[in-house]
């Protein structure tokens, strides 16, 4: 049972900021690192015509779609399944084998081979027919309704916290709760914390349990988004038992089940090399799926806004996609592998158009941000990722203006931040045991459930 209906097009709620003088749009023009937008940066006439070129650019794609598309993404579905089979195979036999060098290589292909389908699966499939980009084939499971991936975090919940308020609310600070994952300070509308000082060391721990992170996302978030609803318990009770079904299904799977099937059928060597594949091959596709979204949300130009006004345009919601995201460049075979988020700024723009058209749109969504001036973000990836790790040690330390302030705040009352961990409401009693070691996260969700 889907807990609540996939938005699968961001484009549906529109919000809109209000035009900038002549002086301050001037001011927003210049690079300066790490910008921060108050209004739209381009006039209201502008930002209309902007919308027109695009929607028609969306609507001769969306035309065009046919059997070649549908190809496509069963094929990508085929190679996840294939290389999931052949690697778990792999895995099983290295522990056979009575060569350590087979045992190394052997394990070694295995791992590799589930990596990539675990990567696949995440990304290319995964995340974008969730998005509803192929809804208009009507396949029974590749499909936003249907299809779940394989990773911790249940697909209604990730639809929630991503493709409505992420994609609807992009890098406005206290309405897009990606911006540093209630977590990371990634601007200075964030104010300072000592917390902060850890930046570089909790970005660690996020790449690695990354899908973690993106399981307990919509649980923080929905505490707050129904903390007035008098359904609350009942809608936070229904979230927290998906998650913890789902995690039960897919540590089970991975950690008990396969392992134990392969040692029961070929010895204690099997289930070691299939435990020590599956927990390696899960590390790998969260830090590369860490690596794709954060470079596409949080290099040195992209610019994060600080509210959002109630009569946003269309054109003023491309707008603020535009400069809030950052490509990748690379190779077929690397754009494939990113599930084509290296595209970040045409995913912004166009959610629900099947990714593997992103890059031959980019040449054209180029020339009209070159027509209206707006700059087009984009890098090789040691580029993006040296600004997107320049950034989070940038903002680890305080200004000291900001160090002043929190000095002040603490003569008075404690400050909320927009990526402190959201507090545990009162009702909710403490944990006993190992659960109160927990993060606070957690344990609203063992609360609810």
């Amino acid at each position: 049972m889907r807990l609540l209906p996939p938005v699968t097009t961001a484009q549906s709620a529109v919000p809109v900021l209000t035009p900038l003088t002549d002086a301050k749009q001037q001011k927003a023009k210049q690079l300066t690192r790490y910008p921060t937008l108050t209004g739209a940066p381009l006039p209201k006439a502008q930002s209309d015509a902007l919308a027109h070129e695009l929607n028609v650019l969306y609507r001769s794609v969306m035309d065009s779609l046919g059997s070649d598309d549908a190809r496509y993404i069963k094929r990508v579905y085929a190679a996840v399944v294939y290389s999931e089979m052949t690697a778990r195979g792999l895995l099983a036999a290295a522990g056979c084998m009575q060569s350590k060098r087979k045992i190394v290589a052997t394990w070694l292909l295995g791992t590799s081979l589930l990596s990539l389908s675990k990567i696949l699966n995440n990304m290319e499939l995964g995340h974008n027919v969730m998005h509803g980009q192929y809804d208009w084939m009507q396949h029974p499971y590749l499909n936003s309704q249907k299809f779940d991936w394989d990773i911790v975090c249940p697909a209604p919940l990730w639809q929630h916290s991503h493709n409505y308020l992420h994609h609807t609310f992009t890098n406005i600070v206290g309405r897009d709760h990606d911006v540093g994952y209630h977590l990371i300070r990634v601007t200075d509308e964030q104010p300072w914390t000592p917390s902060d000082r850890h930046n570089m060391l909790k970005t660690a721990i996020l790449a690695l349990g990354f899908e973690w992170a993106v399981a307990f996302h919509d649980i923080q978030i929905s505490v707050d988004e129904y903390a007035d609803s008098p359904n609350r318990h009942q809608t936070m009770q229904q979230k927290s038992r998906a998650l913890f079904a789902k995690i039960a299904r897919q540590v089970g799977k991975d950690h008990i089940v396969l392992p134990t099937l392969a040692g029961l059928t070929l010895g204690r060597g099997s289930a070691m090399t299939t435990l020590s594949g599956n927990v390696t091959a899960n590390i790998a596709r969260n830090l590369w799926t860490w690596a794709v979204i954060f470079c596409g949300h949080f290099t040195e130009q992209a610019h994060i806004y600080t509210h959002l006004d109630a009569d946003e345009t269309k054109g003023d919601w491309y707008v603020r996609q535009i400069l809030g995201s950052s490509n990748i460049q690379g190779s077929k075979l690397f754009h494939i592998l990113t599930g084509n988020l290296s595209h970040q700024i045409e995913h912004h723009i166009f959610p629900d158009m099947p990714a593997s058209h992103y890059a031959r749109i980019a040449p054209q969504l180029q020339a009209i941000c070159r027509k209206y001036n707006l700059p087009y973000n984009t890098g090789r990836f040691g580029t993006q990722f040296r600004q997107m790790l320049g950034r989070i040690r940038h903002f680890s330390k305080p200004s000291a203006e900001e160090w002043q302030s929190y000095l002040h705040s603490q003569t008075t009352s404690i400050a909320e931040t927009n990526h402190a961990v959201t507090e545990r409401p009162k009702e909710l009693p403490a944990i006993r045991g190992l659960g109160k070691y927990l993060p606070p996260v957690m344990r609203q969700a063992l609360f609810y459930a």
